[in-house]
């Protein structure tokens, strides 16, 4: 039995190499460009080009596997399938060539979008020109499984080889080279992995659409597992749409990544039952589907509203760009799945493939589409701030707002970091890749360089073009006496949300009080003697500062730093030492981080 399990094995490793010897090839040759890196201690910065290989060796990997089970599909020839594999060698060899000198965002990006459309293109590469659906289901069922069945055995052959390694050091006080471990691991994942996940690849495609094998567990997990997980998001996220329509307040960004999440999982989950549609007893398929394809509209909406005032207010981004793709996609999903008498379910992995090629190549890719938004913006705000002559930019003459300054610091940054100085040149009249070109050994930073030549001092705070949150600390120092003649107490006035610290209290002369802040109303309430508590609004205030001073850490004038408030019972005087305040601009909402000063309470005579 072990020899015959022994033949097996080899049987199906020769059989596996035989169909895919250029994908096997590429892993191979990628686990040990790895290990050599390792072993070298490889920088990314000065050894650019071993990643661009690895990088191309991926690529090339997936391609091929795409492109053995296409021409094995359709039984090509022997001289047919060597020219479709020299083009995928040319089509490698243009893509490392075509790399920059060193490692930029738009690179990495491109190669994650070729990655995604590559393993894509493995979908449905056997089914291009077919319109079996269920052969076409079964083909990616096969592959889903295979994968997973892949890592669970590789993650357990990993596991039992390092703990016979420890136990031979141990036992036997063999000592070797900690990386071996590492290099075990490489080795596994990328070779043995990838070589028994390729010998389980469906090899008679052809019959695949007689077959009406269904895994019950594969039901059980998708009926009870999957879609309740898509009813609670659904719930979530129309109570939300309901809360923007009642408060009238626009929809945060964060929902944007919730609503692709959702729709992802429904269309995963619909896709993992679609062949039991058309049995007696899973009608409810049908339902659900033509359900949760309308309920994705109103979503869809919501999804462009939240990216839409992103873009409106701070232009489009790669991110941005992205979802709105993104967006686009889930818009024809919805409407091909509800109106098309055919609903092949290879649409899916097929519209998603040239999404994905059209928004990372072409004029309307979103690198170009995203420099062009932000270059304005650049324009925009140098042209406001009249550092702009003759069409190059230049010294401002005036004071620049706060705002302005960290706009203009963080487009900068993000022009350099993702599409290079040569980016803005157009700008600046001085030569940008000269001024910020590091000597050997030195590092200089590109930003406070292009900065500098257009006046503005390096070490302005760089949020980001994402960032909508920013930091305010506000503080007033009193040069004379505190006046307390008129009132009858002072309070100490000691918060700090940001420690857990949201109540002060205590006793003065024996009157018990207590200051407790309230979160949700950016304000806090005050209770002297057991009353009622009566709220002090912090809005006003901290809005008032921010707009006279336009900075973020400053001296405020005590005038600022003073609240007048009252209620049926007592007087009040609230003399602010200082107040910080996280500031959310895309919510238009406040939230404290401390508060000190202290509080003069009058009680009022009675009536």
């Amino acid at each position: 039995m072990k020899f015959y399990s022994v033949e097996l094995i080899i049987h199906q490793a020769a059989k596996a190499f035989r169909r895919f010897p250029m994908a096997l090839v590429c892993a191979i040759l990628s686990a040990a460009l790895i290990i050599f890196m390792i072993d070298e201690n490889f920088d990314l910065k000065d050894n650019v080009e071993w990643f661009y290989t690895l990088q191309t060796l991926w690529l090339g990997m997936v391609a091929f596997v795409g492109l053995a089970v296409f021409t094995q599909r359709y039984t090509m020839r022997n001289s047919t399938v060597i020219l479709l594999n020299v083009a995928v060698v040319a089509l490698m060899v243009y893509y490392f060539f075509a790399q920059p000198d060193f490692f930029t965002v738009k690179s990495v990006a491109r190669f994650i979008i070729l990655v995604i459309a590559a393993h894509l293109g493995v979908s449905f590469a056997p089914f291009l020109v077919n319109t079996e659906v269920n052969g076409f289901w079964q083909y990616n069922k096969s592959l889903f499984i295979r994968y997973l069945t892949s890592a669970i055995y590789s993650a357990v052959l990993y596991i039992g080889l390092s703990v016979a390694l420890l136990a031979i050091r141990t036992l036997f006080n063999i000592d070797f080279d900690e990386k071996i471990y590492v290099y075990l691991f490489v080795t596994i994942a990328v070779v043995l992995n990838t070589w028994f996940f390729l010998s389980g690849v469906p090899s008679r495609i052809i019959g695949l659409e007689q077959v009406r094998e269904y895994p019950k567990g594969l039901r059980i997990f998708t009926q009870y597992v999957l879609l309740p997980l898509v009813v609670i998001y659904l719930i979530i996220l129309y109570f939300y749409e309901a809360k923007i329509l009642f408060t009238l307040v626009w929809p945060r960004g964060f929902v944007s990544y919730l609503i692709i999440g959702f729709s992802t999982l429904g269309i995963l989950a619909l896709l993992l039952v679609w062949p039991l549609r058309d049995d007696a007893e899973h009608t409810w398929i049908r339902t659900f589907a033509k359900r949760f394809f309308l309920a994705m509209f109103p979503l869809i909406i919501l999804l462009i509203l939240a990216i839409g005032r992103r873009v409106m207010e701070y232009g489009v981004t790669e991110n941005r760009y992205f979802l709105i793709i993104l967006a686009l996609w889930l818009f024809i999903v919805a409407l091909y799945f509800l109106f098309s008498r055919r609903k092949h379910i290879k649409f899916v992995p097929l519209s998603l493939f040239f999404a994905a090629l059209l928004s990372g190549f072409g004029p309307w890719n979103a690198f170009e589409v995203s420099s062009i938004s932000q270059h304005k913006r650049l324009e925009h705000f140098l042209d406001k701030n009249k550092m702009m002559l003759n069409g190059k930019a230049v010294k401002s003459k005036n004071e620049i707002r706060k705002d302005d300054k960290k706009e203009i610091a963080s487009i900068v940054d993000y022009m350099i970091d993702v599409h290079g100085v040569e980016s803005i040149q157009d700008l600046f009249s001085q030569d940008l890749l000269k001024s910020t070109t590091a000597k050997k050994n030195e590092y200089v930073n590109k930003t406070d360089i292009v900065l500098a030549l257009i006046g503005l001092e390096s070490g302005i705070e760089i949020t980001g073009i994402d960032d909508t949150e920013d930091e305010y600390d506000f503080s007033c120092a009193r040069t004379e006496g505190m006046t307390i003649a008129g009132y009858d107490y002072m309070l100490p006035l000691s918060i700090y949300p940001q420690t857990s610290s949201y109540i002060d209290n205590g006793l003065i002369e024996s009157i018990p009080y207590t200051v407790k802040y309230l979160e949700n109303d950016f304000a806090f309430a005050i209770n002297v003697d057991k009353s009622e508590n009566d709220t002090v609004q912090l809005r006003n205030t901290f809005m008032n500062i921010k707009v006279k001073y336009e900075a973020s850490s400053i001296n405020v004038d005590k005038d600022y730093m003073k609240i007048n408030a009252s209620s049926e019972n007592y007087d009040y005087l609230i003399l602010l030492d200082g107040i910080s305040v996280k500031y959310d601009k895309e919510e238009d909402k406040m939230s404290l981080s401390s508060l000190r000063g202290n509080i003069l309470v009058k009680k009022k005579s009675a009536q």
